[in-house]
């Protein structure tokens, strides 16, 4: 693979490169249908030409993404990333309400959104397009899926009609400083408070040059990687979308994870690689197809986004072995702050029940009261990487300390090193939720629940679930006189119509009175341990 300097190159020129040297010539894989490189850089630059013609799009702008991981959503983000314009990448499934607040935070000139959002143009003050996700599959699966999905997006403008070549002038390229954002993701911050993260080019394309130091084997041996996270999530744009594009391999996309299509995709098509949270990985290990098929081209699982059962890792092994593959399930660990993973378990360098080794140039560190703590000792987890974010966009407390001319970033979770350097997870200080491996976040939950007559406080923890990894729980004190069961009627209504559906509460349990702690805050911990 070629060594460059990747600072000041923007992710679509990154992309031009070739750095592997690759000869796979498809890019996507997408239900029945395959696009080649050439073609897939082709419709990015026709794209970017009718975006910047319609919508006056350049330098400095910003858009957002509300899609799913298709082929509309890797063409918009390349297009605009090559006009010098940020992308604000948001979960397909975020209610209008809060699709409108976030591309409002980010300045957007329009939002992207695809068929089958439950929402209409009209809930917007900026344009909207909509994307047909059936319109990039091949013929058999385009006619299924048309059948079989009903259109909810009300109004907006085609997306696809963008594609069209109108002989529009050919747009350069822009430049991008590292101190500029070109990606937005969202966080729960190191707080569990959520917050909007800027990214630059730079930790994108590096990130992916050290793809040597993860992959199990050298990597003119990985033709294709089956691709099911969005790129709303780090892990899902960075490892999965942008490396293909940028070490030119296969991207198998896949819009919407069902276990019987989705192994029958993985093993038709030869995947190399998996990537995915713990749930995806319990749902194929129930399914026949999977478990009973033809495993040899894969090399790599990339768990992630959760906590991991052991017996998750034990299982899927065996059943790597079965298919008669010698890939093996990684853990690794990460933030949004820092992209996504900066440490990681490979066939190198693998201890069980650890959550990974770092990646090169990155070094941690546990905290306690101000003072390192040695090895095999619980304290705060500290990381120094080059993957670090450019920062907040909303002004706030930072979650960086300079200690000793270096710049550590505090992740708010507990774990302890061991002496050979692997990490391992404890527990996570902050509130936040992870619903099959999507953040989600109790304030906003309490915030929702709070709208609904009747309820006086309210407070949402994380309780275990065996499918999702965690659900949430909800509690509350409600108003005198109010019925429970109907009080928790109307709450589900008002959670479904305002929260994304992973934040909906799967219990809710109406107690007289919520437990408070000394400073009449409700104690969430009281909560968590009932």
């Amino acid at each position: 693979m070629q060594k460059m300097d990747l600072h000041g190159l923007s992710m679509y020129d990154a992309i031009k490169l070739n750095l592997s040297g690759s000869t796979v010539e498809t890019a996507i894989s997408y239900y029945g249908k395959k696009y080649s490189f050439d073609q897939v850089i082709g419709m990015i630059d026709v794209l970017a030409d009718n975006f910047a013609a319609e919508f006056s799009l350049g330098k400095g702008d910003t858009v957002t993404l509300c899609v799913p991981n298709s082929p509309a959503a890797l063409l918009a983000f390349y297009a605009a990333n090559k006009l010098g314009v940020a992308v604000n990448l948001v979960h397909p499934y975020l209610p209008p309400e809060k699709l409108a607040e976030s591309a409002a935070k980010t300045n957007s000139k329009f939002i992207l959104v695809y068929d089958l959002y439950k929402g209409k143009a009209s809930d917007f003050s900026l344009p909207v397009l909509v994307s047909d996700c059936g319109h990039f599959m091949g013929t058999v699966a385009r006619i299924y899926y048309r059948m079989t999905n009903k259109r909810t997006m009300e109004g907006g403008i085609p997306f696809e009609q963008f594609l069209k070549n109108r002989n529009r002038p050919r747009r350069p390229s822009e430049s991008f400083s590292d101190t500029e954002a070109s990606v937005y993701l969202a966080s729960g911050g190191t707080t569990g408070e959520p917050k909007i993260i800027m990214h630059n080019n730079y930790v994108f394309n590096n990130l992916c040059a050290k793809a040597e130091e993860f992959l199990s084997e050298p990597i003119e041996n990985y033709r294709a990687l089956y691709n099911v996270l969005p790129i709303f999530h780090g892990f899902g744009l960075c490892i999965n979308m942008h490396m293909c594009m940028m070490m030119r391999r296969t991207n198998i996309m896949c819009i919407k994870f069902d276990a019987k299509r989705s192994a029958k995709q993985i093993i038709k098509e030869k995947a190399n690689i998996l990537t995915g949270v713990p749930t995806m990985f319990l749902k194929l290990l129930g399914e026949k197809t999977f478990v009973n098929g033809d495993l040899s081209a894969l090399k790599d699982v990339y768990v992630g986004g959760d906590s991991v059962p052991d017996k998750l890792i034990e299982d899927f092994n065996a059943a790597l072995k079965r298919g008669g593959s010698n890939a093996r399930m990684y853990v690794g660990y990460g933030l949004t702050e820092t992209v996504t993973v900066c440490l990681v378990n490979t066939r190198a360098h693998h201890a069980a029940g650890s959550i990974g080794y770092p990646l090169s140039n990155t070094a941690v560190r546990i905290y306690k009261e101000g003072k390192i703590l040695p090895p095999d000792e619980v304290g705060e987890i500290y990381l120094d990487t080059d993957q670090f974010m450019l920062g907040y966009l909303e002004e706030g407390s930072s979650p960086f300390a300079e200690i000793d001319g270096r710049k550590w970033l505090k992740t708010g979770d507990y774990g302890w090193l061991d002496k050979e350097g692997f990490l391992y997870f404890k527990q996570r200080i902050k509130n936040m939720i992870k619903v099959s491996g999507v953040p989600v976040y109790p304030s906003e939950v309490e915030a929702a629940v709070l709208t609904v007559p009747g309820v006086k406080k309210a407070c949402a923890v994380g309780m275990a679930d065996s499918v999702r990894g965690q659900s949430v729980k909800l509690f509350v004190e409600p108003e005198e006189g109010e019925e429970p069961d109907a009080l928790k009627a109307k709450i589900l209504s008002v959670c479904r119509e305002k929260l994304i559906a992973y934040a909906v509460p799967r219990v809710i349990e109406v107690r007289e009175k919520l437990p408070v702690n000394l400073i009449g805050k409700i104690d969430r911990r009281a909560l968590e341990e009932s």
